[in-house]
């Protein structure tokens, strides 16, 4: 059972640094390129005292499945000062999920990936999500990012 366990958290280690050059090669200067492989769905921006968060979705489902895996999609999120422009890379972000029915999920910690925080998410059920992002950036002041999400 032990050799089990060390060897899924070995392919989701290995999965998650495939991910992250994956999302490296996708970042432009100015955010996505949407055109660099992967089907990305962009987010609303929110903003929140002086912070503005962009946020997206890559679908994955295809690809965990084949791995048995249940994530459907890759949730990523940017944190950009809105004085100065500068993208917030450091800093504790988790991300709260409710699903179509009203349940809310456990949070789960966003980690940071070049700039850029990430975790692989479950939106099983067709209708719409509620993604509720809590962080303490580096200036170590709370905010609260909501974003939706509909599966058709």
């Amino acid at each position: 059972m032990k050799l089990k366990a060390i060897a899924v958290l070995t392919v989701l280690i290995s999965l998650a640094g495939l991910s992250l050059q994956a999302q490296a090669m996708d970042m432009g200067k100015n955010g996505m390129n949407m055109n660099a492989g992967g089907h990305y769905i962009m987010l609303q921006d929110a903003s929140e005292a002086g912070v503005t968060a962009r946020a997206h979705l890559k679908d994955i489902k295809e690809a965990m499945a084949k791995l048995g895996m249940s994530a459907t999609n890759h949730f990523m999120v940017m944190f950009t000062d809105q004085k100065s422009g500068a993208q917030i890379k450091g800093g504790l972000v988790a991300l709260k999920i409710t699903d179509p029915h009203g349940k809310v999920s456990e949070p789960v910690h966003l980690m940071p990936m070049d700039g850029a925080f990430g975790a692989d998410i479950t939106l099983p059920d067709k209708g719409r999500y509620q993604l509720e992002i809590g962080t303490k950036l580096q200036d170590g002041q709370k905010r609260k990012f909501h974003f939706t999400y509909t599966v058709k």
